[in-house]
């Protein structure tokens, strides 16, 4: 006889097909605005928010959509306000820029939430009212002392406690520990 037991921990996705990112558009429904993700195979799907597309993001996903969005605003600029989102959001992800307005914002942060999206190697940081920074687990952004201390009194939200999130802590403490310049 056999017997099946469920394993805890399996991961069930892992044995799904994964479809390639080939395409990207503005899709409207009503008054609300998504962005759909077209992979190959015309298998598509909608997200309300940049956070939502990074839970179900991968890196491969992430850098896809990256190169998509940057392909098309190379030579055009973003018309609506939702592709304005998405190309900000993904251009201060990739390519920070010391001079972004979203740095002068940290003299604001007082109160503080910190997700990592594993999935696709993300963390963010967020506070009640509306600050919203997302950062590449690997990179190092111009982030002030302050937040990067914030950053570590506050709990770091996690799926599940792994290498990467353990290694993101470590490398906040190192920079907060660097001697100022």
């Amino acid at each position: 006889m056999m017997i099946i037991v469920p394993e805890q921990g399996m991961n069930v996705e892992a044995l799904q097909t994964k479809y390639p990112i080939i395409d990207w558009e503005i899709y409207t429904e009503g008054t609300k605005k998504y962005c759909k993700i077209i992979r190959v195979g015309n298998h598509t799907e909608v997200h309300h928010f940049f956070d939502d597309m990074l839970k179900a993001f991968d890196k491969d996903d992430l850098e896809m959509l990256w190169s998509l969005v940057k392909e098309k605003f190379n030579s055009t600029e973003p018309t609506d306000d939702k592709e304005r989102e998405i190309w900000v959001e993904l251009k201060r992800l990739f390519e920070p820029g010391t001079y972004d307005e979203l740095w002068k914002l940290q003299k604001k942060i007082h109160d503080l939430t910190w997700r990592l999206y594993d999935s696709c190697g993300v963390h963010h940081v967020y506070t009640k009212d509306g600050i919203d920074i997302y950062m590449l687990v690997e990179k190092e952004y111009p982030l002030s002392r302050g937040t990067l201390t914030l950053m570590l009194v506050t709990k770091l939200l996690v799926d599940q406690d792994n290498k990467m999130s353990r290694e993101l802590l470590r490398k906040i403490f190192m920079q907060v520990e660097r001697p100022r310049r």
